[in-house]
């Protein structure tokens, strides 16, 4: 019976669904899907568009009816020659806002900027917002600030700084050309506030001419708009190293006119140049109480190597040298490169309780030793110095210089106690050398304060790996007696000196 009643059930459903098409009733779904709707892009800045910044900041957002915004493209049009070069492409982000900067030498440019949203069915804004600005740029300042004076004399080597500021846009951002007379078209490009000519930058000096001639340097700075501003510059004077054509030796007189020997030390050195027959030609005096032409550890290493061999002198002078500190890395540089140094003074080390420009590295590193003996000892004014010795009344020197010169290597007598610093140990410095045949001055028995009962190294002569040599004396053999003289009678100061002039081969061709 249940069977019979299912079987009723279907087959009056099929009748009427046959009725239904029979009598030729039909249904249609009607109408068309929507296109997709673009998006729109609003397009904004704070602040007046009139004339503004060539540094500027846009804002901007899209909206889509029917979807969502993905992303976004823009473009920068700038006016023929504004651009550098002319970018005119649309430029994909997903950002809603970017800080631009239009390139404007001239100072002025008028461009155009365009952005247009993308939905998330890959179609762009047909009509995207457009903005004309106006754009000005103010010109950088530059002013130096640390120059040559007009009256100073250099060697081909001058250290300049300024400063740098921008009106309207970001002084960090700022480079600067900077050049000699003579060579705008060729600038050094930097970045930073200061600068160091290369001495290759000076050209030549001519065959024949004054020893000194007038240079002039510019600098001046272009912002991140391409904008170049006034240009500030300085004049001097710039040294030929030499009136010949080899410049074989520079002597550094680092004592002043106002030291009761000074007379005394500048003949000395100077003098000998005649002693080994060095022309008057090859070698320059730099007397550094009237001239100071070192402003930068640069300046000395572009100095330095305009010669081949230095020559520096304090004499007596217990003063601090910031000049021979600040020339510390470029003595290293120039003696390992080939160059021949020599310099000799009192309290040229410093330590503890004892001051001095050289530092102890530079006494293992260069000089070839384990650094500076110490000092220890008590006084009213100082305890337990690092470095630092006195010498007693009649002090005995004794020289090393390996060569067998006509001129002999005659012990060196100090009738006189060097001045010592208050609150300091004296100005002597004792090595611990690491190989004796290095030591080019002895300080003979019991000749130091605190005692030492053995001779003591004070004097280093070492050659460099790249064939220089440097050689420092911790006392001032101009305070030798006598100190000077002439040919073989010469005072054993003058014939330390002149053998070390020989040991530099000055008294050869």
């Amino acid at each position: 019976m249940r069977r019979l009643l299912a079987h009723l059930v279907m087959f009056l459903t099929a009748a009427l669904l046959l009725a239904a098409l029979g009598c030729g009733v039909t249904k249609k779904l009607t109408g068309s899907l929507h296109p997709n709707t673009p998006p729109q892009t609003v397009l904004f800045v704070n602040g007046s568009v009139d004339t503004v910044n060539h540094v500027v900041r846009l804002f901007w957002f899209g909206t889509d009816k029917d979807g969502s915004v993905t992303g976004y493209e823009w473009r920068l049009d700038n006016p023929a020659g504004n651009a550098s070069p002319a970018d005119s492409g649309w430029h994909y982000t997903t950002a809603t806002d970017s800080t631009f900067t239009v390139f404007s030498p001239a100072g002025y440019t008028n461009p155009m900027f365009s952005v247009r949203a993308i939905d998330n069915a890959g179609e762009r804004d047909p009509a995207p917002p457009v903005q004309r600005f106006e754009f000005r740029n103010l010109p950088p300042i530059t002013r130096l600030t640390t120059k040559p004076l007009t009256t100073d004399t250099t060697f081909s080597s001058v250290s300049v700084v300024w400063t740098g500021t921008d009106p309207d846009g970001d002084a960090a951002k700022l480079r600067y050309l900077v050049w000699l007379d003579g060579r705008q078209a060729t600038p050094e490009i930097t970045s930073a506030n200061a600068l160091t000519m290369p001495t290759d930058r000076f050209g030549t000096f001519p065959a024949t001419g004054p020893l000194a001639t007038t240079r002039k340097l510019y600098v001046r700075a272009i912002d991140d708009g391409g904008m170049a501003g006034p240009i500030d510059s300085c004049q001097w004077f710039v040294r030929r190293p030499v009136t010949g054509t080899r410049a074989r030796l520079l002597i550094v007189d680092d004592v002043p006119r106002t030291n009761a020997a000074n007379t005394r030390f500048d003949t000395l050195y100077s003098n000998t140049c005649a002693r080994v027959g060095l022309a008057a030609n090859q070698y320059t005096v730099l007397r550094l109480d009237t001239t100071q032409p070192f402003k930068t550890a640069a300046d000395f290493v572009q100095t330095f190597k305009l010669f081949e061999n230095v020559v520096w002198y304090r004499g007596n002078e217990i003063t601090f040298s910031s000049l021979l500190r600040t020339a510390e890395p470029a003595i290293s540089d120039y003696v390992r490169s080939g160059g021949r140094f020599y310099v000799d003074g009192l309290y040229l080390f410093g330590g503890r309780n004892a001051t001095g420009p050289l530092s102890e590295d530079f006494a293992r590193t260069v000089l070839h030793s384990r650094g500076l003996v110490s000092a220890f000892t008590t006084t009213a004014t100082f305890s337990d110095s690092s470095v630092g010795f006195g010498n007693t009344g009649t002090s005995v020197f004794l020289p090393r210089v390996p060569l067998g010169a006509a001129i002999g290597r005659d012990t060196m007598y100090v009738k006189q106690v060097f001045t010592v610093r208050s609150g300091e140990a004296g100005g002597l410095r004792q090595f611990s050398y690491l190989d004796p045949s290095e030591v080019v001055l002895w300080g003979g028995r019991n000749t130091l304060t605190p005692v030492v009962a053995d001779s003591t190294a004070v004097g280093m002569n070492v050659a460099q790996s790249g064939g220089g040599r440097a050689v420092v004396v911790c006392m001032p053999p101009g305070g030798a007696v006598p100190a000077v003289g002439a040919g073989t009678a010469a005072g054993s100061a003058a014939k330390f000196i002149t053998n070390i002039y020989r040991l530099f081969g000055l008294d050869r061709p």
